[in-house]
């Protein structure tokens, strides 16, 4: 008897409630203990904090060119106070977004892919993640710790906090010299705390600034295009899933001859061939089909409320034939749609069996008929044969399309930060998991990286996810809601621009104070809403 186990969303919640509340009883239970091994331990609620003072020394060493750090963090300040401000106008307007129209749930949706934690989040790979996720809270912690022993403030130790893994990392000033107490005035004036909060930002700014330089000047550079057919979609319970086919194969040779268009592939016509050499990973695997070849166009997507969806047409479905005329590229299908007209009925081929689409009115005001789905702009030509469906992967478009996103300004910066998630549209619609696995060997070195063979794609990796992964980290420490870095850089600017309004340190105090909670409340209140909205408009189901 075959038994699987299926979750729902609202298991995982309770799941995750339950490890949460585990996890708290650990944390209370080491904080008893205190001292493991020469690290001190403590507890923030459920969150483990491991200190130590082994690396005090080496902070010392690394701040002694005081004036350096302060004139450099000086200068990036501005940096700081334009990522808070346009961060945070990006993430209200994302929240009123979701507050007009919650998205149906699902894996972008879905509460373990909101944080960014390699191993929870599906979408940043776990290796890389981590590694780029180290450097990050090593950058982020020692430029705080550096700058406080630039401004004469004491640092008592660093360490990590865990939450079931590590989430942060951190340098614990002494926080009476830095923010002072009720009966003792702070050590560091106000400048210099906003300097302190506004190091850990900037040097995750500069890394992520110089390692996506490097990711997408010389070593994008040094990597070149392959011609390569690759499997893009599988019916399921056709001959070809049976037969162990899987998407993102990459198809070598088809009854011994070398395939690297889709031309090769159709160059025999009609029955196909009988014996198929292809790529699962780095494994040469060897699977067999029977045909015949059809020819077809590949649907991107499916308009809302078109004809084509009432017809249950949904995306990577593949056209090859309109009431029985061939339709093998996009040229012989537009072709043939300018023909029909409004209230007709046809009958669509594809590899995903047949449609009969009753065609609506065209939007553009024409007389033909409109069947409502779109092909994407790279290349929607495809071949498929019992289930299987090939198309040429546009390497060097897609690489272009890489290339171009640094000088596309604000959209390609939204661009870059959506990568992972959304990839490029085209290409790789569910994401984009930098030079690993199958992509790997749609590409090669050249020019100087010729001698480091697949290293180069080691060197991309780490570059792409320690400049994403710093990125993150800087423009999320940005927001102005404390406890956050930038929550305490927005009360110290706001207290001076209120001491400049009201001529007075207690009323100024006093609306600093209110106005930094409602912040926080704002900020944090709308990250969880835009957690649960999905699942309180459309429900837990699924």
């Amino acid at each position: 008897m075959d038994f699987t186990l299926e979750l729902t969303p609202y298991d995982w919640l309770l799941i995750a409630i339950l490890a949460l509340n585990l996890h708290w009883i650990l944390a209370v239970r080491l904080s008893r203990i205190q001292s493991l091994g020469g690290l001190n331990l403590g507890n923030w609620g459920p969150v483990i904090m491991v200190r130590t003072t082994r690396w005090i020394a080496l902070i010392d060493r690394l701040s002694r060119p005081k004036r350096f750090w302060k004139a450099s963090i000086t200068a990036g300040i501005p940096l700081v106070v334009l990522g808070m401000f346009s961060f945070l106008a990006f993430f209200l307007l994302m929240t009123f977004a979701v507050m007009r129209s919650p998205p149906e749930p699902s894996v972008y949706t879905a509460p373990r892919n909101v944080l960014l934690i390699p191993g929870i989040n599906q979408f940043i790979p776990l290796w890389w993640g981590w590694v780029a996720l180290f450097v990050t809270m090593v950058v982020h912690e020692f430029s705080h710790g550096i700058l406080c022993r630039a401004e004469g403030i004491r640092v008592k130790s660093m360490g990590i906090a865990l939450l079931m893994a590590p989430v942060a990392a951190f340098v614990e000033p002494d926080d009476k010299e830095l923010f002072g107490s009720e009966d003792e005035k702070a050590k560091a004036s106000r400048a210099a705390r906003v300097r302190i909060l506004s190091a850990g930002v900037i040097a995750n700014f500069v890394v992520a600034a110089f390692a996506l330089a490097l990711f997408f000047g010389p070593v994008i550079g040094a990597i070149a295009p392959v011609d390569r057919v690759v499997v893009v979609d599988v019916a399921p319970g056709s001959d070809a899933e049976i037969a162990g086919f899987e998407e993102q194969m990459i198809l070598l040779l088809a009854d011994g001859l070398r395939i690297e268009r889709l031309e090769d592939l159709t160059a025999a016509g009609g029955k196909g061939p009988q014996n198929l050499k292809l790529l699962r990973g780095e494994e040469v695997v060897g699977l067999g089909l029977d045909g015949p070849i059809r020819q077809g166009v590949v649907v991107s997507y499916v308009f809302v409320g078109s004809a084509a969806e009432d017809a249950g047409m949904t995306s990577g479905v593949t056209i090859s034939e309109i009431d029985s005329v061939p339709t093998p590229d996009w040229v012989s299908f537009r072709s043939y749609m300018n023909s029909t007209s409004e209230g007709q009925t046809v009958n669509i081929g594809t590899n995903r069996g047949e449609y009969n689409v009753n065609l609506t009115a065209n939007p553009d005001g024409s007389k033909t008929g409109f069947l409502g789905v779109g092909f994407s702009g790279v290349s929607a030509n495809a071949v498929y044969l019992d289930g299987a469906t090939f198309q040429e992967f546009p390497s060097g478009s897609f690489l272009a399309a890489l290339q171009e996103m640094p000088r596309s300004g604000l959209l390609g910066l939204i661009s870059l930060m959506g990568l992972p998630f959304s990839g490029i549209p085209g290409f790789t619609e569910m994401g984009f998991p930098g030079f690993s696995g199958w992509i790997t060997q749609l590409f090669e070195p050249v020019g100087w990286a010729e001698p480091l063979g697949g290293n180069i794609f080691w060197i991309a990796n780490f570059l792409f996810w320690v400049g994403l992964i710093n990125l993150y980290a800087g423009l999320f420490n940005c927001l102005p809601a404390v406890p956050l870095d930038g929550g305490h850089i927005f009360r110290d600017l706001l207290t001076m621009g209120f001491e400049a309004i009201f001529k007075s340190e207690a009323r100024a105090e006093k609306m600093t104070r209110t106005v930094v909670a409602l912040m926080a409340w704002l900020i944090f209140s709308s990250l969880i809403f835009i957690i649960v909205a999905p699942y309180l408009a459309h429900g837990f189901g699924g």
